[in-house]
Formats: structure tokens, C-alpha cells, sequence
């Protein structure tokens, strides 16, 4: 058994920024590397903009007696192009990184990603991102190849179809096929772009499989795609089948070699989010091993709408968690605390894991809390992934909410280390800031398994006619619902002294 390849982190462009330098220079450099990755014009544009004000503001900072320069660097991996500009002067307070200018350019869809803190003896850091694929709800399992006036292909033509790991080569091959099954409506830009699909295969974003006709067509993909760097489990999506080859299970044999791909690379399981307007993404899911183990509360897209599919206008959809084991996934004992205790056990039952519990609720011995917040201005949330739990918890996120109120964000995720003993204390202490019960994925981060947390704001979302496929999902739904109900209206657990 393999390992899964390490991602790349060679920046394209290194800039050193000296006080005499015009910034402008900087952020005309930063715009070209996006257009040459495939971003356009305008959003490159944007992104320079955004880039010489993060230069502005930290040029403005006092200098602290280090090196004045400022350190810009540029990475893509063939999906997420991100700047990270540092500087060694003055910290920012976090009540200064909160009331900066470059705020507004996040909220007003300048950029993706925006984040700007003291990080330490590595200086401040502003990083900003864009993502090829900003609001892409081709990462919600759902059917929406196009129908086509084309004849089915025969039997014998569907037989000889190989199906095998995709290489960077083959990029050009399924950017037509991506085209055959959609014509320029899939909804991730990436797929459109050779050379980005070269840049997340040989960076290990993604490690995709594909089926091939004996001519060489690329007629089917499928992916696992990875967030972070370091992440054990990806997120299983971009399924694509030709559609003069459907109806020959060509999907399900797509579906049998990523996961044999998966297990080669030593991947625990997949991951991923089906839609609740419609069963049928949930049953595909189920049929191929999957199991529910979460609800994600108006996260989807405002005004996704899917043809022939109930839907509901100006309504934040919700999206069903299902994880598919595939590897080992180990044993842990997770800190949850008793109100979530007999869920949690039976979704644990329900994957066949061997999980043993803790419902002590211990307060952390570190005063202080390590984690990372990503947040998108299009898809309208936030992120935050807990590294270590201290006491600061709840002062830290109430900061980063204040951080981030100028994108008015639908919706806060939040990620806590399960097998952190304090991991039920701050459930707990959360709640008392509207976070409430959402998930439990299976060594989703790479200190293991993830209790995930959510904090929906005042968008209209419906929870009434959430649709699931048998009655493991309804009861996944239930409970979530019930702690969401229970939070917003103030029944919150009382915290252990």
C-alpha cells in the first residue's frame, strides 16, 4: 500500500518588496499569474486590486527595527490560486487585523479567501485566494449530465471502455469530454482548463480515474479532490459520464476504481454532500458503501436550482454529510458529550468503525487555541478548523465572527478535534455562541476524526421539507434539527466548572 502523494508547495512567483518599490508592480505581476493559470480578466483584476491594498496596509504598519521588505508569494495548485504576503514589522493586535480597509474587498467578492493575522515569529501573513470553481454545487452529489439527442452506444463498443487512473496527459482529452456532456454549463471553470487539471493531478489535489474508448475518447471521470494539503480524506465528486455510454454502468465502474485507487493510496474514505430536494443522489451514495452522518443547514447556494427537481427560491438549500469508508479507518476515543452520545454511537455502528467515548467535560490545559479560518465571499460561509483547543475558544471565535461580519456570512462551520479530550468541553462552551451539533466525519482532519459545529445565520433556509432516502437519514436529520432548534432558542448545556 501507497501513501497519498504530498502536495506541491513550490510557489510560481516570489516577490521581495523593498520600501522603494511600487506596489503597483507587485499586484501587476500577481494579475498576470492569475490569467496565465485561466482566471478572468476581471477577476484577475480584482485580485491585483485586492493584493496592492493588503501591500498598502502593510507598509503602513510601523517598522519594528527587522527588515522593512515585504515577502509576496504565489501558488496554484491548479484549482486554488493563493497569495501570501508577509511582513516583519509591527504585530497586528487582532482589533486592528478586524477594522482593516481589505475587508470590504472580501465581502464585495474581490477575492474567495481573505485572512490577515500575527502568525508569531513568522511575521504578519495576509493570505487571499481565488478559487477557479468559487460556487461550484458540482461538489453536492447530484445527476445533472444534460440530456443529448445522441444514439446510445452499443454493448460490445461499452465493453471494450477501459477504465484506469487518469495522468496529466489525458487533461486535453477530458476538457472534451467535460464539453460533450455539457457544453460550457458544467458549473467548475477548472474542468475547462487543461492546464489547471494538469496542475491538480501533479500537485496531488486531485487524483482522478477516467474511462477511455479504444480510439482514446475520454468518455467518463470521476475524482477525489483534496482541500488542504495533508488532509486524509477527500472530497468525492466530478462525476462525468458521456452520455452515449450511459445506461452501461459505466458510473459504477468508475465509482469501483476510485475506491480501489483510494485504498492503493492509503485513503481512509471519501466524503461528501448530497442534495435534500431529491433522494436519489443520497441512494447513489448509499448503494456504493456510503453512510449519512451529518446535516449541513442552508449551505448550498442561494437560487441553485435543478431542473425537474423541487426547489425553493431565495432559500439556502440543505445538503446531506454521507462518508464512505474505504480504507482502515482505526480506532480513537472521541470527547463528545452526553446529549450527543447515543447519535454519535449510532452512526459509528452504522460505519462499522471501532470508536470508544469520553463524556467528561474537562476544560483544556492550554490558555490558548490554534486554528485556521478560510472563508468564501460567493458561497457566503465560513470555516474554521480547530488544531488545539485552549481556554480562548469562545473569545477567539466571537473575534473572528467580528472579523468577518462585513460579509454578513450565511453560515459558520466550525471543525473540532474529536479525539482532543476537551473536545466535549468545547461543544458545550460553543453552543452558548449559537453553534450547534452538525457532523461527525471520520478522520476528516489530519489529527483525526472532526466534530463539526454550525452557526446559520437569519437567511431563509426550509428544514420541513428536507428529503432523505431511507430512515438513517431522517433520523441523522432529526437530531440535527432538533439541537439547531435547541441552540437558536437558548436550552443550552450547562457548562462543567
Amino acid at each position: 500500500m501507497t501513501t497519498a502523494p504530498t502536495r506541491l508547495s513550490t510557489p510560481e512567483l516570489r516577490i521581495t518588496l523593498s520600501d522603494a518599490a511600487p506596489l503597483q508592480a507587485a499586484g501587476a505581476a500577481v494579475q498576470a499569474c492569475a490569467q496565465g493559470n485561466g482566471f478572468e480578466a476581471e477577476r484577475a483584476t480584482r485580485l491585483q486590486v485586492a493584493v496592492e491594498e493588503l501591500l498598502r496596509e502593510s507598509r503602513l504598519r510601523e517598522e519594528s527595527g527587522v527588515s522593512g521588505d515585504i515577502d509576496i508569494a504565489v501558488e496554484f495548485d491548479g484549482n486554488n490560486l493563493q497569495v501570501t504576503i508577509t511582513d516583519h514589522r509591527l504585530p497586528l493586535t487582532p482589533a486592528q487585523s478586524r477594522h482593516l480597509p481589505s475587508r470590504r474587498l472580501l465581502a464585495l467578492g474581490f477575492v474567495d479567501r481573505l485572512h490577515v493575522g500575527f502568525e508569531g515569529a513568522r511575521g504578519n501573513i495576509a493570505t487571499c485566494q481565488l478559487n477557479l470553481a468559487s460556487a461550484d454545487p458540482d461538489d453536492h452529489l447530484h445527476e445533472a449530465m444534460l440530456e443529448a439527442d445522441v444514439p446510445d452506444a452499443p454493448d460490445a463498443e461499452a465493453a471494450e471502455i477501459d477504465v484506469r487512473l487518469m495522468v496529466p496527459d489525458d487533461a486535453v482529452g477530458l476538457v472534451q469530454c467535460v464539453f460533450r456532456c455539457y457544453g460550457y454549463t458544467y458549473p467548475n471553470p477548472s474542468m475547462y482548463q487543461a492546464k489547471a487539471i494538469r496542475k491538480q493531478l501533479e500537485s496531488g489535489a486531485m487524483l482522478s480515474v477516467v474511462a477511455i474508448t479504444p480510439s482514446g475518447d475520454i468518455v467518463g471521470h470521476v475524482a477525489c479532490t483534496f482541500e488542504f494539503p495533508g488532509d486524509p480524506v477527500p472530497e468525492g465528486g466530478k462525476m462525468i459520464v458521456d452520455p452515449r455510454f450511459r445506461g452501461h454502468h459505466l458510473a459504477e465502474r468508475l465509482s469501483l476504481a476510485r475506491a480501489a485507487m483510494a485504498a492503493d493510496h492509503g485513503i481512509p474514505g471519501v466524503w461528501a454532500e448530497a442534495v435534500t430536494n431529491h433522494p436519489a443522489s443520497q441512494r447513489l451514495a448509499i448503494q456504493r458503501g456510503a453512510a449519512e452522518v451529518g446535516l449541513l443547514i442552508g449551505v448550498g447556494p442561494q437560487g441553485m436550482l435543478m431542473n425537474g427537481m423541487p426547489n425553493h427560491e431565495n432559500v439556502r438549500p440543505s445538503l446531506i454529510a454521507v462518508f464512505t469508508p474505504i480504507g482502515d479507518l482505526g480506532t480513537a476515543a472521541l470527547s463528545v458529550p452526553d446529549h450527543v452520545a447515543d447519535h454519535v454511537q449510532a452512526l459509528v455502528d452504522r460505519l462499522g468503525v471501532t470508536r470508544t467515548f469520553d463524556h467528561a467535560i474537562v476544560a483544556p490545559s492550554r490558555a490558548r487555541s490554534q486554528f485556521r479560518t478560510t472563508a468564501s465571499a460567493l458561497a457566503g460561509g465560513i470555516e474554521i478548523r480547530l488544531h488545539e483547543l485552549g481556554l480562548d475558544i469562545a473569545e477567539r471565535m466571537a473575534d473572528t465572527l467580528d472579523e468577518y461580519l462585513a460579509m454578513s456570512p450565511s453560515y459558520v462551520h466550525v471543525h473540532l478535534p474529536a479525539s482532543d479530550p476537551s473536545a466535549a468541553w468545547a461543544v458545550v462552551e460553543l453552543e452558548h455562541m449559537g453553534f450547534a451539533w452538525c457532523a461527525w466525519i471520520p478522520d476528516y482532519l489530519p489529527s483525526g476524526d472532526s466534530i463539526r459545529l454550525q452557526r446559520v445565520t437569519d437567511n431563509p433556509v426550509v428544514v420541513d421539507q428536507i428529503v432523505c432516502a431511507r430512515p438513517e437519514g431522517e433520523s441523522v436529520r432529526d437530531f440535527v434539527i432538533s439541537e439547531w432548534t435547541r441552540v437558536r432558542h437558548g436550552h443550552l448545556t450547562a457548562t462543567a466548572t
